[in-house]
């Protein structure tokens, strides 16, 4: 009776040990099938779990997390967690797989690039008047 017991208790700590970790592996799948809606509302669902989460957890939240995000348009949100797992890295240094530290930094580019193009267009937006904004040197003759 006692070894069944065991066993039990056993099986549910195994079972609640795999949930944890659970909606992170459906969550990177998601990402790798292009399910980023899925993935930001999955991860969103357990934002309050993320502390205590062991650092590994953590840095794998923070990186699709962002990833998603930046997939979906939210600069800002990918920003602020594609820093986290940046900060989870520098303080403890190969937290990160290396293809995931190859997906961060073209994530890094790529969120540069649309930063880049969005002042570009800014710049050229019309004014009130319906002119052109333009940096405009003047010189003297």
């Amino acid at each position: 009776m006692r070894r069944l017991g065991a066993l039990l208790v056993s099986s549910l700590l195994l079972f609640v040990a795999a949930g944890c970790g659970g909606y992170l592996g459906s969550a990177q799948r998601a990402y790798q099938d292009g399910r980023y809606l899925e993935v930001a509302e999955e991860l969103g669902e357990h934002e309050g779990e993320v502390a205590r989460l062991s650092p590994r957890k953590q840095v794998s939240y923070g990186l699709y997390l962002g990833l998603s995000l930046l997939m979906l348009g939210d600069r800002d949100g990918a920003e602020r967690w594609l820093a986290f797992a940046e900060e989870i890295e520098a303080r403890q240094p190969g937290t990160l797989r290396p293809d995931e530290k190859r997906e961060l930094e073209v994530a890094r580019v790529r969120l540069a690039s649309v930063e880049a193009e969005d002042k570009a267009k800014a710049s050229e937006e019309p004014a009130e008047d319906g002119t052109l904004l333009q940096n405009v040197r003047q010189t003297e003759p």
